[in-house]
């Protein structure tokens, strides 16, 4: 069976079994298949067991939760063919193997001569050997298809990241699993360092590689949490969706603009999702570039320690990791707790003396390099529940909880008139409820009931004091944010097609949410809410399947999706999604897709009170900047207002996508290859006007005068009646504040170059390319992989009056080319990957006395070994790790630095002051 059917199996989670008349006892070896391998299966646990078997035969399982409940299996050692370890396993277990779709080994119980089963039939579990990630899922083992001959056992699925859709998920969107294991062999110790290995991610926008924001990206400046978002096609945080298990989580920032990646644990995950399409018509505003879906653990029977240390080779950072997980499941459902502690040192620019220092407003580059970080210290400590229980036939509920508390400390020096030395602490924790009540109404027809709630309260201490040393001043800022949503959504069956089902999805969705920020002990500078009522649904129309296939056309499926949401704070908004999918033979899909999507203001922005103004004589204004009046009809005061404007609206976007998957299995052969190309264009976006020229606002004024083109419409009004003057004023958070004697009754000109406004605009362009191989040796496998984004374009327009820029391949904007590239080999045993991440070479800027930035290529390295039931009894269970991040110590490439954004001398959104980290991790399971 191709490898990306296997991988899709093992990551797609839960299956139900429905009805089987494959024959009893142990299944056949799939054709073409059978191989003998070398077990090493410790006794225990009977779902122990059986992924113990997974992992070392290479074969994916299907089986109940419920069913494997308490039951126990005397465990494995020698060689055997596969059906005949599984009947060795299941011995006395009363269960049984068959043989199902696409080489699927089902465990169910054993049929008695009249066909019925032993047992009840519920939740279902997929089981797979740990490889690469999956691309566009494929739905040939998303069972429960009509058109599967009669004398193949069926299964049905639940939905899976970027559908609404149960059974077939529609393979025309771009959609990567990652599982489990796979997240845990990246050698990542947290999720956003996870993520930022993705070649899809941007490491820009708000991270905690960048505490004082980016220039490129205002909103990276209001990250107050020193926390990491997702970045997906480099389109900002606020841009990415991230959900935990298909659910919101309240966003953070003074503003409210990007999910705290750092507050999910990566002891807590089962997968992780990513689909990089815009996907508003599937889950409302943010899916702008894309999903990010972090999958929690559910399922686990048993009980597992882990205890994990790092450190880097170079400097004094540490890192301390521990987890310790519980599960128990019974006949109808289970239940499992997780802990983690987590704990990182601060890196300073002393542990990194080949990094340039920011140079202080004075000309001066900071000297004490151990009081500045380049990567502040963190501690975090996370909790996670999860209980699934069956409550009547065809009725289950599901629910989950995490918390988690998280501590981070940064020192840095700022540059300004006076140098100072600014110590923040973060404090932030998070609270993420979910309950879920699903209900089969028929074989068809099912409904499910969906609850969520999420906070998050963020405290953070700020300390200013002189380089002397001498007193200074502290503030503290508290950020409160919460979410909390109610879905009802129905799926089924509405008609027998001779391509298969047509399936469709009907949901509604209600949702509240709020944000508050403040310096204590002073008013809120930010106090938002909305409501939002939405209504949504899907269709998946196959035209042509294997009742109906003709001559180049293997399979052809159309998906319908759409969604209207209504805002309390900015009205409608309605978004479609189309998309293709052509198989003109087997395992050769061709895909496309169309869709809209938005982001809607954050929060912050809305409820901001931050609007202020000065009224100032702008003949004084132009006489200190030496520019003169160009008219002396403008010897009049000038009302300069700043903040976040009123009515902000949506930022908008239009995605597409075409792409082709394609796998190929030559005996011990296998390969497969996927790639896509999007084009998408976010219109818009926040920003301030821009003055050409670069120069002063002040001075914005003479420049409309000459040519009432440079500015977008409302920037510079001149002469405004009473009226106006008197409805600017009123909109003010705070009454105008006069200078040099200006006054409102004298106002002639209202400058509105700082107001916040839907100005600005994105266009990129780009390739990405996955492609997966593997090959049988011996009783061990070798797999490799590469997966890769190249950018076509990348431009950007701050308002309608200026140019588009491409800033593709410049500092702190996204590198024309990025790969990361695996080589992988398991026996037994043993599991060893290397991976090579490399980012190409750019520019300083896109002027002609640009420098140049080399590229950057880092090597990463992991080995495990779990010991099996041949080892030591004390070692039953251990699983060894050994990961080496940067194998080669290589430096982050020399960029500028910037003192007013506190970035030294590399560039923190392509490269990483890390450099070589070690660590090591033992796990035991009982």
């Amino acid at each position: 069976m191709p490898n990306h059917l296997k991988r899709t199996l093992g990551s797609v989670a839960a299956l139900a079994l429905l009805a089987g008349t494959a024959p009893c006892g142990a299944a056949a070896e799939p054709p073409g298949e059978a191989q003998a391998t070398r077990f090493s299966i410790s006794a225990g646990p009977l779902a122990e067991t059986l992924r113990q078997f997974g992992e070392q035969s290479g074969e994916n399982l299907l089986f109940q939760d419920g069913q494997v409940a308490g039951l126990r299996s005397q465990g494995l050692e020698g060689v055997h063919m596969p059906s005949e370890a599984l009947e060795v396993l299941l011995r006395g277990t009363g269960l049984e193997a068959v043989q199902g779709p696409a080489g699927t080994r089902i465990i169910r119980p054993r049929m008695e001569e009249s066909g019925k089963a032993r047992g009840p039939v519920g939740h279902a579990e997929a089981v797979a050997p740990a490889e690469h990630a999956v691309h566009d899922a494929d739905p040939t083992i998303l069972l429960g298809r009509e058109d599967l001959p009669p004398d193949t056992l069926r299964a049905d699925t639940v939905t899976i990241t970027g559908t609404s859709l149960r059974g077939i998920a529609p393979e025309s969107s771009p959609l990567f699993i990652y599982g489990r294991e796979e997240i845990l062999s990246s050698g990542a110790s947290t999720t956003e360092q996870f993520i930022r290995s993705l070649p899809q991610n941007f490491g820009g926008g708000s991270t905690e590689f960048a505490p004082g924001g980016l220039p490129d990206d205002f909103n990276s400046g209001k990250n107050n949490t020193l926390g990491t978002g997702g970045n997906l096609r480099g389109l900002g945080s606020g841009g990415t969706l991230v959900l935990l298990n298909g659910n919101r989580m309240a966003p953070t920032s003074t503003v409210g603009d990007f999910v705290d990646l750092s507050m999910i644990p990566v002891s807590a995950l089962e997968r992780v999702d990513v689909l990089t399409d815009g996907a508003s018509a599937i889950y409302g505003g943010d899916a702008v570039a894309g999903v990010i879906n972090f999958v929690l653990r559910d399922d686990f029977e048993g009980a597992e320690t882990m205890v994990h240390y790092g450190r880097v080779t170079d400097g004094g950072l540490e890192e301390t990791r521990a987890s310790q997980t519980f599960g128990t499941a019974w006949g109808s459902g289970n239940l499992l707790a997780t802990y983690e502690y987590f704990d990182r040192g601060n890196l300073t620019l002393a542990d990194r003396p080949d990094i340039a220092a920011p140079t202080l407003s004075s000309g001066v580059a900071i000297s004490d390099r151990h009081r500045f970080d380049l990567l502040p210290g963190q501690r975090r400590d996370s909790v996670l529940l999860a209980l699934g229980q069956e409550l009547a036939p065809g009725l289950k509920l599901s629910a989950s909880g995490l918390y988690s508390s998280r501590k981070a400390e940064s020192t840095t020096i700022l540059a300004g008139a006076t140098s100072l030395l600014q110590s923040s602490g973060s404090k932030s924790d998070n609270l993420s409820l979910a309950g879920d009540l699903a209900y089969d109404i028929t074989s068809d027809w099912s409904v499910r009931l969906k609850g969520a709630y999420s906070e998050i309260r963020n405290t953070q201490d700020f300390l200013q004091a002189p380089l002397s040393g001498s007193a200074g001043t502290s503030y503290v800022v508290r950020t409160d944010s919460d979410v909390w949503s109610l879905d009802i959504v129905t799926n089924g069956v509405l008609a027998r097609l001779p391509g298969g089902d047509l399936s469709v999805a009907l949901g509604a969705h209600y949702r509240e949410e709020g944000l508050e920020s403040r310096v204590a002990g002073s008013a809120p500078t930010r106090d938002g809410n909305r409501e939002v009522a939405s209504a949504y649904a899907e269709l998946l129309v196959p035209i042509v399947g294997s009742g109906n296939a003709l001559p180049a056309v293997d399979r052809l499926e159309l998906s319908l999706s759409g969604r209207l949401d209504d805002y309390s704070d900015f009205g409608k908004s309605s978004n479609p999604k189309v998309g293709v999918l052509w198989s003109p033979v087997a395992d050769l899909n061709f895909r496309s897709s169309y869709s809209t999507s938005f982001a809607p203001p954050a929060l912050g922005y809305v409820g901001a009170l931050d609007r202020g103004a000065i009224i100032v004589p702008y003949a004084y204004m132009a006489t200190a900047y030496g520019v003169g009046l160009p008219d002396p009809s403008l010897n009049v005061d000038m009302m300069f207002v700043s903040g976040t404007g009123e009515a902000l609206e949506p930022e908008e976007s239009r995605t597409l996508t075409a792409g082709m998957d394609y796998a190929v299995s030559r005996g011990a052969h296998e390969w497969a290859l996927h790639s896509t190309y999007y084009d998408i264009s976010f219109d818009g976006r926040l920003g301030q006007t821009p003055v050409p020229g670069g120069l002063s606002w002040y001075v914005a004024p003479n420049i409309a005068w000459n040519d009432p083109s440079a500015f977008p419409e409302g920037t510079i009004h001149f002469f405004p009646d009473a009226e106006e003057i008197a409805a600017t004023a009123a909109s003010l958070s705070q009454p105008p504040i006069s200078f040099l004697g200006g006054a409102l009754e004298n106002v002639g000109i209202i400058n509105r170059v700082n107001v916040l406004r839907n100005l600005a605009s994105t266009e990129t362009r780009g390739v990405d390319l996955q492609i997966d191989y593997s090959v049988e040796i011996g009783a061990g496998q070798l797999v490799a992989g590469l997966n890769a984004n190249k950018i076509l374009e990348f431009t950007r327009q701050a308002s309608v009056t200026t140019p588009q820029v491409s800033v593709v391949d410049t500092f702190l904007n996204p590198a024309d080319l990025k790969v990361r590239a695996s080589l992988g080999y398991r026996r037994r045993g043993f599991s060893g990957n290397l991976f090579l991440n490399h980012t190409d070479s750019y520019w300083t800027d896109a002027t002609t006395s640009s420098e140049p930035i080399s590229s950057w290529t880092t090597a990463d390295l992991n080995l495990s070994y779990a010991f099996g039931a041949s080892s030591p009894s004390w070692l039953e269970g251990v699983a060894a790790t050994l990961s080496v991040a940067n194998v080669f110590d290589k430096a982050p490439p020399a960029t500028p630095t910037l003192g007013a954004n506190l970035v030294s001398g590399y560039d923190p959104t392509n490269a990483s002051p890390l450099g070589r980290f070690v660590a090591v991790e033992l796990r035991k399971t009982f």
